[in-house]
């Protein structure tokens, strides 16, 4: 589920309480808390019919566990980013280090190679 979207997650959720009869909870971890809300959200404005799982005669949403959740938004992604970039910078310095030791023919072939990965 974390290389898909919210609303994709929030779907799968709700696809899945569809075919719960009994009580439920939500269970998220991360990622997953941003997921349950997001499915939680789209049933409680959706139809009746969707309303209807929240709230039903058979028990609907009894509980929530949310645990460090990322549903606020996380610094993952622009931590990640940052990391990309210096890693990026790194490896140019080393690459121009090397240009000295192989023949231009080989580094082309390295770097189209990176490219290709």
């Amino acid at each position: 589920g974390t290389a898909r979207s919210i609303e994709y997650n929030a779907l799968k959720i709700i696809e899945a309480i569809e075919n719960v009869k009994k009580p439920y909870g939500l269970l998220g971890y991360s990622q997953g808390c941003a997921n349950a809300l997001m499915a939680e959200s789209l049933l409680l404005s959706g139809s009746p019919k969707q309303k209807a799982h929240l709230s039903n005669a058979n028990g609907g949403l009894v509980c929530r566990q949310l645990m460090f959740s990322a549903a606020n938004g996380s610094m993952h992604g622009p931590a990640g980013v940052m990391k990309a970039q210096r890693l990026i910078v790194m490896c140019e310095e080393f690459f121009k280090y090397q240009q000295g030791y192989f023949s231009r023919a080989f580094a082309s072939f390295v770097l189209e190679q990176l490219n290709n990965f």
